[in-house]
């Protein structure tokens, strides 16, 4: 029986090279990809010449180019910060009827509170790490060499 089954598909095969068992006929696939290819190319084609997208490209193009222009004509950062300073720079207290002093309260600061360090007596702590790095790469080595000679000390039996 299975002997049957094989002589078929070897005599398929000798007989149609074209044939592929998964994707059937090579020659139709081909024209499948192509026919496929073809309908890609025309919708690209027909998108990029379509007159809305046009028209939208050129509104786009035209308003960016106005907006350059205008902010040509108007100094450029420079000059657009400046009124922007103009704008947000904050008014006096007395200017809204208020009353110009801070209560005793109130303090507007940045950062931590200034407050002088104390100057520690001693062994700095550098040298304990350092000191700890130094032991523990003698520690290292010994071990890697008590290692290597019981690799070498060790008999075949």
């Amino acid at each position: 029986m299975i002997l049957g089954e094989t002589e078929s598909i070897l005599s398929r095969h000798l007989q149609d090279e074209d044939y592929d068992d998964f994707f059937g006929n090579k020659k139709k696939r081909k024209a499948r990809r192509a026919k496929r290819k073809a309908k890609r190319v025309a919708r690209r084609t027909i998108r990029r010449s379509a007159p809305k997208r046009i028209e939208r490209k050129a509104k786009r193009t035209k308003f960016f180019k106005d907006v350059g222009q205008i902010y040509k004509e108007a100094g450029g950062a420079t000059a657009i910060g400046q009124v922007i300073d103009s704008f947000t720079t904050p008014k006096p207290l007395d200017g809204y009827g208020a009353n110009t002093e801070l209560p005793s309260d109130f303090s507007v600061d940045l950062g931590a509170p200034e407050v002088p360090e104390e100057e520690k007596k001693g062994i700095p702590t550098i040298v304990y790490v350092l000191g700890g790095v130094v032991v523990v790469g003698v520690i290292g080595l010994a071990v890697m060499s008590s290692s290597k000679n019981k690799q070498y000390q060790q008999y075949p039996q």
